[in-house]
């Protein structure tokens, strides 16, 4: 009984240290939004577009840009730009692929790789607003490293901006740091995508 209740005590310590944790960095939107239905629609456009094939996205993007996506801060931080100049550096040109393609986020589209291929996504699976703020939820397929070539599973991905006049201002996203893909022969090397 005495280790059920220092591992209840323990616990609880965990779940409160983790919830202050999480309400040090809370995303809302911005303080006083009176948003019209029509501004919600507009600014769910903006985020949409971001992901339209071909899309221009430094058009999208507004001088004052904030990213918050570990990968892409660590990638500025490395080439000393800011987040803006980093964001013309990755997004420069029109969006490789169309939706669910899997490049589009500055990356050239990979080559198609031999056998099972995925189903298609949805890049815009559910796309909803709160004053300045538009999360979009993508459905994607991605190969079951535990199983046989062509088993696939659902994942969602989602990203949040800040719209302003028209502007991506601000993004968020689930995405981490990888650790580098192990080289050709070394263990690990030639498993299905995860």
């Amino acid at each position: 009984m005495r280790a059920f209740n220092v591992m209840a005590i323990v616990a609880a310590g965990i779940v409160l240290s983790a919830g202050q944790a999480f309400a040090q960095t809370v995303v809302a939107p911005t303080a006083g939004c009176t948003a019209t239905p029509a501004r919600l629609e507009a600014n769910k456009k903006v985020a949409m577009a971001f992901f339209a094939p071909n899309a221009d996205r430094l058009a999208l993007a507004d001088p004052t840009y904030k990213q918050h996506n570990p990968a892409f801060l660590k990638g500025g931080k490395e080439a000393g730009l800011s987040d803006y100049e980093y964001f013309k550096s990755r997004f420069g040109g029109p969006r490789q692929g169309g939706p669910g393609g899997g490049a589009g986020r500055g990356q050239a589209p990979a080559p198609a790789a031999a056998g099972p291929q995925p189903p298609a996504g949805n890049p815009l699976e559910i796309v909803m607003a709160e004053c300045d703020l538009v999360t979009v939820i993508h459905r994607n397929n991605r190969q079951d490293p535990t199983a046989a070539a062509g088993t696939f599973y659902e994942v969602f991905t989602f990203d949040t901006f800040r719209v302003r006049n028209g502007k991506l201002v601000e993004h968020w996203d689930g995405a981490v740091i990888n650790p580098p893909a192990p080289a050709a022969g070394a263990p690990g090397a030639g498993r299905g995508a995860q």
